[in-house]
């Protein structure tokens, strides 16, 4: 690969993917768009695909298509599975304990950072301070806790971590009103630490509330899952329109040919909003 992560002061999408077909859109979206591009799995995928094939193949089709394409290990609790993922290779991961104590939080994040100064590649250790409602996969949090200036200013100071997310308004899934965002919290936050800040919850913001978050200094990675999951289950109607379901005529090839295009679509329609600021 040819370069880390974090590497430059690019804000690079990160994009929850399921399976090889998703990460095949997501991937084309980025070559399309000319920009280097995150994957993430969340807990539930990583134990259901193969990871050693997965990690593989986003590297070499990254390589053929001369983009930069990382693997990010989204909202994990277990903290067994997060040396997992470092073992095979994932560039970065999240250890969630967000909702344990702030000192709990920050043991085990060490204890994370520690292992992963361990292995070769030094793959990146993402905290988060604060509670984000909704649902991620399999994380469920009913209401959401934004995070304090105390809290940042003891986490920045204690905890040894590569990339810093903090609730600050958002959060999963879609939004059902217009979210009150403080931008101020990012900005101090980012400032706070002096380390890469990650937004989650990004799926269902306005590209202006995106454009925004992404022009803050310290902001470099974006998540979206939600977004691409309708639009793939977009596809497979569009698929159904069609005809591909019906006993006679059923196509799965056509099926998977719908999914991919929408869920790449979908990419392509993000990566837009960084007007092709994504390397570097």
């Amino acid at each position: 690969m040819a370069k880390k992560m974090y590497e430059g002061k690019a804000v690079h999408f990160a994009f929850n993917i399921w399976d090889f077909t998703s990460a095949q859109a997501v991937l084309e979206a980025a070559r399309e768009a000319g920009q280097d591009v995150i994957l993430q799995t969340s807990a539930g995928i990583y134990r259901e695909l193969p990871q050693e094939e997965l990690r593989s193949f986003v590297t070499s089709y990254a390589e053929r298509l001369g983009i930069n394409a990382w693997l990010n290990l989204d909202h994990c609790r277990d903290e067994q599975m997060v040396r997992d993922a470092m073992d095979k290779g994932w560039d970065s991961v999240m250890l969630d304990m967000s909702q344990k104590s702030l000192a709990e939080n920050i043991a085990a994040v060490n204890r994370l950072h520690a292992y992963a100064q361990s292995k070769a590649h030094r793959p990146y250790v993402e905290a988060e301070v604060g509670i984000l409602q909704g649902t991620e996969e399999d994380i469920t949090s009913i209401e959401s806790h934004i995070a304090t200036r105390t809290d940042i200013d003891q986490f920045a100071e204690q905890a040894r971590f590569d990339a810093l997310a903090v609730a600050f308004g958002n959060a999963h899934g879609t939004y059902r009103t217009r979210p009150e965002l403080h931008y101020d919290l990012v900005e101090y936050a980012a400032g706070k630490s002096g380390k890469p800040f990650v937004v989650h919850g990004a799926s269902g913001l306005s590209e202006e509330d995106v454009s925004k978050l992404a022009a803050i200094r310290g902001v470099r990675k974006i998540n979206i899952s939600t977004d691409l999951k309708l639009a793939a289950l977009q596809g497979y109607r569009e698929a159904e329109k069609k005809g591909f379901f019906a006993e006679i005529g059923f196509q799965p090839v056509k099926i998977s040919q719908y999914v991919q295009e929408a869920v790449k679509n979908k990419a392509l329609a993000k990566l837009s909003i960084m007007k092709g600021e994504g390397k570097g």
